[in-house]
């Protein structure tokens, strides 16, 4: 009897360590043809039909307003996309007839079964493989986003979002421990087949965003359709900085930083900053480039999207 009960108690515990690994693998596929288009780019056009949308969050949530959205001609795995422009639980756009924070949800409603034309940055990140069902119009199954969502055209109305990407007060972020475990446990690997890419994200944790401190290689950056991509370092307090590749918004008063720092002497450019995490584009689309049908793991695959300095409360 008591060798029964040991053997079922290792069972259980080798259960318990499957079950932890699963949890931490996460695969999604993106067509290659998009990788490439992504690739050395920050912000791209899309063509999206806007399929529901969240309220406006509170700052110390996000502060945006989520739309469920589906690009037209999209072949990845999951299928679904959220569009998400930055800070408009603060930003208001009264030459838009936005004077409130219940006119953006206003707009929403008017979005929805309409196709819109946009601009942004490609994020992609699972983690929102699986979502509530009642919540798929806003929130469908996806890992990939248009985040920051940076210009917006319905119909004769264009929006322009470049300037709402900023750090603003209370703005709640992953705790530094979860956010260095993000940057020194997450491993990705690469299987190109057929067109299709499929990506295995490995990670014991995730997030979205957090306050790092980030170092720029000055040498390393590169002005992109008024945006900026580089390379350099990320790191949460007292651990060692990870490598990773950092873009600015054009618009936003970081990417003017980044311009300034591109044009000064010093090498190297350390501050503060509110990031997003999100996987490389590039770095993904060279290792696909590699795979011939066989994994391949990804250098540098995180990239920080960068929305400058905390403000102070």
């Amino acid at each position: 009897m008591q060798k029964r009960t040991w053997l079922l108690t290792i069972g259980f515990v080798i259960l318990g360590i499957c079950s932890a690994q699963s949890q931490r693998e996460r695969v999604f596929s993106v067509p290659l043809d998009d990788l490439q288009t992504w690739s050395g780019k920050v912000v791209v056009p899309v063509k999206a039909k806007i399929t529901g949308h969240s309220g406006v969050h509170s700052v110390a949530s996000d502060c945006e307003m989520h739309m469920g959205a589906i690009l037209t001609g999209y072949k990845g795995d999951p299928p679904g996309w959220v569009l998400e422009p930055m800070n408009l639980c603060l930003e208001l756009m009264p030459d838009k007839k936005i004077k409130k924070t219940s006119d953006w949800e206003a707009l929403g409603d008017n979005l929805v079964g309409t196709t819109i034309e946009g601009s942004g940055v490609p994020r992609l990140w699972p983690e929102h493989l699986k979502v509530d069902p009642r919540h798929a119009d806003s929130n469908p199954a996806h890992a990939t986003e248009v985040h920051p969502l940076v210009t917006l055209s319905s119909g004769h109305e264009i929006f322009d979002f470049g300037s709402f990407v900023h750090a603003p007060e209370g703005f709640a972020g992953i705790k530094p421990k979860t956010a260095q475990a993000i940057l020194t446990n997450t491993r990705v690997n690469v299987r190109e087949q057929s067109g299709m890419v499929e990506i295995i994200f490995e990670s014991s944790q995730i997030g979205n965003f957090a306050e790092l401190q980030v170092t720029v290689d000055r040498d390393s950056i590169k002005e992109i359709d008024g945006s900026h991509a580089m390379e350099g370092l990320a790191v949460a307090a007292g651990e060692n900085p990870t490598d990773v590749r950092l873009v600015t918004v054009k618009g936003s008063e970081v990417n003017d930083t980044i311009a300034s720092a591109q044009k000064g002497k010093r090498k190297h450019v350390t501050f503060d900053s509110l990031v997003l995490f999100s996987l490389n584009p590039d770095a993904l689309f060279a290792a696909a480039k590699k795979s011939r049908g066989q994994k391949v793991e990804v250098e540098t695959p995180i990239q920080l999207i960068l929305y400058g300095p905390p403000q102070a409360e």
